[in-house]
């Protein structure tokens, strides 16, 4: 079975929805507005926990913003390409996920609960596309077959970081981690 246009268009639209959707910013409507100035200084810990929560974060919506080509005409080459980009989703999500589990335990026992709740679909996000690129690893040429089963894992992880970016967005850190997040650098918009 042959390689065609309209499978690498696929291949290429659902690794950058993959790649987009690792960051945990969620676009909402409306304007900015100044929220009030904290006076009280945070706890250095807690000020270093956030700086590194929202480190991650960062990392993970700069990883987000990372451009795929167009896989090459060529099978093996494209192979190769599709392999490689999918490595890079993998990469991504092992760091994510590990540095997120470096901050357990917080330092306010209810901060790990929040981090409970994101590493667990990063998880299995990642699980899924470590089986996709075991799937084109394994193979010996990129078949319908293969596309299917690669097409069938990406779409699950896809689905499962669709999850993740809903649970972050409706996570709730303790008040003083918000306050710290104030002095954090990390967490500062740039």
């Amino acid at each position: 079975m042959g390689y065609n246009l309209a499978v690498q268009r696929w291949v290429v639209a659902v690794l950058a929805l993959a790649l987009v959707t690792t960051g945990c910013a969620t676009p909402v409507a409306g304007r900015p507005v100044a929220g009030p100035v904290q006076t009280r200084a945070s706890s250095p810990e807690v000020v270093r926990w956030m700086n590194n929560f929202c480190g991650v974060a960062n990392y993970m919506i700069a990883s987000g913003g990372v451009q795929l080509d167009q896989p090459p005409n060529d099978p093996a080459a494209a192979k190769k390409a599709i392999s490689d980009a999918l490595g890079r989703v993998v990469d991504v999500l092992n760091v994510a996920v590990h540095d997120l589990g470096e901050l357990t335990p917080a330092p306010v026992t209810a901060a790990d609960a929040a981090i409970e709740v994101i590493v667990e679909p990063l998880g299995r996000a990642r699980d899924k596309f470590v089986s996709a690129k075991s799937t084109v690893d394994g193979a010996t040429e990129l078949t319908t077959d293969v596309f299917s089963a690669v097409m069938q894992s990406m779409t699950e992880a896809v689905s499962v970081m669709n999850e993740a970016v809903e649970k972050m967005s409706v996570v709730k850190l303790p008040d003083e981690f918000t306050e710290a997040g104030e002095q954090a650098e990390n967490c500062k918009r740039r």
